[in-house]
Order: C-alpha cells, then structure tokens, then sequence
C-alpha cells in the first residue's frame, strides 16, 4: 500500500516450489542453550503491552459501570 509496485518483490510459482523442495532436504535448525527462555521473554515484551491494555480497559469499563450503578 505505502510501497510503490515497481519496488515491490513477488516470487512466482517455480520460486516457491523451489524453496519448498529445498526445505524439505534442510535439515532442521537446532536450539541452543537459551534459547527457549529468550524465546519466552521475547513473547512476553511483544505480547505483554496489549494484554495491559486490554486488561486496563476492561477494568475501567467495569469501575464506571459498578460506580455509576452505586452512586
């Protein structure tokens, strides 16, 4: 959308059938020490923001719902 056409890059058909045949002979990759618990830290900076988000709207509503039912 922001990019102009000419500048973007499409791989055609044959392209990706032969990316794909070539991963099927790649052995697959190994985890190293750290890796999983980089992982994880890694998914809780991405994900963390929005669940405070959610979570903080959602309380929100519910505090200005139960206090305007009260007052």
């Amino acid at each position: 959308m922001l990019i102009p056409k000419k500048m973007k890059r499409t791989i055609t058909a044959e392209e990706a059938k032969a990316i794909i045949e070539r991963a099927k002979t790649e052995e697959p990759l190994e985890l190293e020490k750290g890796d999983l618990p980089a992982m994880i830290l890694a998914a809780f900076i991405v994900f963390l923001p929005f669940l405070l988000v959610f979570i903080g709207s959602l309380g929100l509503v519910f505090w200005l719902f139960f206090s305007l039912l009260g007052g």
